[in-house]
């Protein structure tokens, strides 16, 4: 025996479920034809934009060709003659011998300098290998240990933490 009010309550379920898979069936339906129409308008305006695109090739390769016509006329006054290119070189290889001469100078005190210095290392090398050696220093432990004073205050009265804690401390 079933109830009344549960037949009643799972009809009633089963219909709103019902009501709303319609729903989005026809919600899918209504998706796919407005991509249907949004892609025939997408195609339509990449058309659009191809022809101005083509419009604005034609247009910059026009502008290119001038540029390049005035850039070369542009060159053809900036090249460096023969003559030129070759004083300026002369005198770029006159100032690098210039320079080279002047690190030669340089160089030459240097070396002279190192000469002179090797000369009197090994005279100096030369007198203290005719000196005898030093006497060697002994170390004698013993002598350079010296008692230490002890001074003593109160010896008789009791001693203090603090007195038991300098003890410590000093003995150490």
């Amino acid at each position: 025996m079933q109830n009344p009010k549960a037949t009643s309550l799972l009809s009633e379920i089963l219909q709103k479920v019902s009501l709303l898979t319609q729903k989005e069936q026809s919600a899918e339906s209504e998706e796919i034809q407005e991509d249907v129409v949004l892609s025939e308008e997408v195609e339509a305006t990449t058309e659009v934009e191809n022809a101005d695109v083509n419009e604005e090739l034609a247009e910059a390769t026009e502008e290119s060709v001038e540029e390049t016509v005035e850039e070369e006329t542009l060159l053809m006054e900036g090249y460096v003659t023969e003559e030129a290119f070759a004083s300026r070189l002369a005198e770029m290889d006159a100032k690098l011998a210039e320079m080279a001469g002047m690190i030669d100078k340089e160089m030459g005190s240097y070396i002279k300098e190192k000469a002179e210095m090797s000369a009197q290392i090994e005279k100096l090398s030369a007198e203290l290998a005719s000196e005898p050696a030093a006497e060697p220093i002994k170390h004698s432990p013993e002598s350079g240990e010296t008692e230490k004073k002890i001074f003593s205050y109160g010896k008789n009265r009791p001693s203090s933490t603090l007195d038991r804690v300098f003890n410590r401390l000093n003995n150490k």
